[in-house]
């Protein structure tokens, strides 16, 4: 028996999927959580950037494959089932803000906010767009947030 996976119809060239058309579905609930974190923006805002290290602090995410320099092939789960999306980072504006979305309506949409609190402390805002359930949705991105900060308090940063 195959994966959900493997049976989804996903392109062969992960570059040419389709990316969702807004609609009332694909973004039923929307989350804005934000923590303080004791790095400096720059360093918080690099690790943001490196989607491929995602799965060390993203629990649902098994795998990320980078496309280009804005896309990701990205292998979750969904109560344990293996699911694939394209990831496409939409918007980068520099130590300020970081924008993606994909071609699933299972995974959530976002943007991270960045704001300097001082040399060596940075608040981000992470808000979830999504068809996931809201307590869950808020859940998730505590969970998230708090693995993050761990994450990057650690010294992941180049």
């Amino acid at each position: 028996m195959q994966s959900s996976a493997a049976n989804s119809s996903f392109p062969e060239d992960p570059k040419k999927a389709q990316l969702p058309k807004e609609s009332p579905a694909s973004a039923a609930y929307s989350e804005i959580k934000s923590i303080i974190l004791d790095v400096p923006i720059g360093d918080v805002y690099a690790c943001c950037c490196r989607v491929e290290e995602s799965p060390r602090f993203i629990k649902s995410l098994r795998d990320v494959q980078k496309i280009d320099d804005t896309h990701f092939l990205l292998t979750y789960l969904i109560d344990n089932e293996p699911r694939r999306t394209v990831l496409q980072i939409i918007l980068r504006v520099p130590e300020r803000r970081l924008a993606w979305q994909a071609i699933s309506l299972h995974f959530p949409r976002g943007v991270i906010l960045f704001e300097p609190l001082s040399d060596q402390r940075t608040e981000i805002t992470i808000q979830l767009f999504s068809n996931i359930e809201p307590a869950k949705l808020g859940t998730i991105t505590r969970d998230y947030l708090i693995s993050f900060k761990r994450f990057v308090e650690r010294g992941a940063t180049p």
